[in-house]
């Protein structure tokens, strides 16, 4: 079974549509996050649905944000005083799709905290405080991420010892072509994808070398714009490069101790994330997902807690009535994520070893047949001969 993705142009959208912005509390049931902008694509999908979901309509109102910032915004309550933004309802502009701009909203004056803060990779890469009593964490969708160049560049492959030289020493590291400092384009301290790739190739993020950017969108732009594509070289979450496909190419990455470089999915055009589920792409991270708590443990807010069990794939009460018949999981595999029960390996801390692991209940077979085909047996009677676990149409393993 095949299904085609739809993969958003990550440049197409880059601000939200800011003329005249109304009040973020006139929009109904309104969630306030705060999240990296490589989560920015799956916001807008899971925005769109829930500002249509029938059973339980709710706005998700959203600022992209540096992982690390984020992580202090929630634990020390910190107010988000800058627009948000918002997706339109089915009502308001049926023709909106994921490549659409968004919609502007100004916060409550005095700014509001989030009920949902996201980290695009383990909080203890941002700090080493432990997270206040206060705040619940949860582990979501796997995110990888790349080293991309731009379709004109020869290159395919780098090791874990070039990056080393490259992003550690720049110039001076002497790894051809990646010899040009004003070539490379990196991300600043307090984000996810320098700070991931700062943990796996083991130089540490205040000292690497080349452009830093606050946004990946300007990274994107500086690989598709650089005059010399042959020596240009940047980093991006692999749900950013997804969507830019035609226009970038990402290096299949050797890490340390590895005998072969490996692309994120089984082959280069594929979209399968087959070699991050199992282990041979190690430069991934979880998306950790935070909500506030009150004096005896519980969520504050019912509608995040709502979205949270949404992204970390546990049971949500109403079932959501998406549009389509989508589910979660075709709104996380269709940005380039992985659902954590569709991983076979997992590591403790960013960077860190990998081991195997099995999810409670698996999604394998469900979340293959999204991305590329799936070999699982089909379930249409509702049980599996081979002692598998009929879920949603497929015999799982568990």
């Amino acid at each position: 079974m095949r299904r085609l993705l739809l993969i958003i142009p990550f440049v197409a959208a880059l601000a939200p549509r800011d003329a005249a912005a109304a009040p973020c509390t006139d929009l109904p049931n309104p969630v306030y996050v705060q999240a990296g902008d490589t989560q920015t694509n799956l916001l807008k999908r899971l925005g769109r649905a829930l500002r249509d979901n029938t059973s339980n309509p709710m706005s998700l109102i959203f600022l992209p944000s540096g992982s690390c910032t984020n992580i202090d915004a929630i634990y020390s309550r910190v107010p988000i005083t800058a627009n948000m933004q918002f997706v339109p309802s089915m009502a308001e502009d049926p023709a909106w799709t994921p490549s659409s701009p968004t919609i502007a909203c100004t916060p409550p004056a005095g700014g509001v905290v989030p009920d949902i803060a996201n980290s695009a990779l383990f909080n203890s890469a941002c700090t080493s405080s432990p997270p206040p009593a206060t705040v619940a964490m949860h582990q979501g969708p796997v995110q990888a991420y790349v080293m991309a160049v731009p379709k004109a560049s020869s290159q395919k492959a780098i090791t874990f010892e070039e990056a080393y030289f490259v992003f550690g020493f720049g110039m001076a590291g002497m790894v051809a072509p990646w010899t040009d400092e004003t070539n490379m384009f990196i991300r600043t301290i307090t984000k996810s994808t320098l700070l991931a790739w700062a943990a796996n190739i083991t130089v540490p993020g205040d000292m690497w070398k080349g452009v830093r950017r606050d946004a990946s969108s300007m990274v994107v732009s500086d690989l598709m714009t650089s005059p010399n594509p042959e020596s240009a070289i940047g980093i991006l979450g692999v749900e950013v490069y997804d969507g830019l496909r035609d226009k970038l190419s990402v290096l299949a990455y050797r890490g340390k101790g590895q005998y072969a470089a490996y692309f994120p999915d089984s082959s280069f055009e594929s979209r399968d994330k087959r070699n991050v589920r199992d282990g041979h792409y190690t430069v991934w991270s979880p998306t950790i997902w935070m909500e506030t708590l009150d004096a005896n443990g519980q969520p504050v807010s019912a509608r995040a807690h709502y979205i949270i069990n949404l992204l970390t794939g546990k049971t949500a009460t109403p079932e959501p009535q998406f549009p389509g018949n989508q589910t979660m999981i075709d709104l996380i595999a269709a940005v380039g994520l992985v659902p954590d029960c569709a991983m076979g390996v997992n590591r403790k801390f960013e960077g860190g070893p990998l081991e195997l692991y099995k999810p409670a209940e698996s999604c394998v077979c469900s979340y293959e047949s999204r991305v590329d085909q799936t070999s699982c047996a089909t379930c249409p009677a509702g049980t599996c001969s081979n002692g598998g676990v009929c879920r949603a149409g497929f015999c799982e393993v568990q």
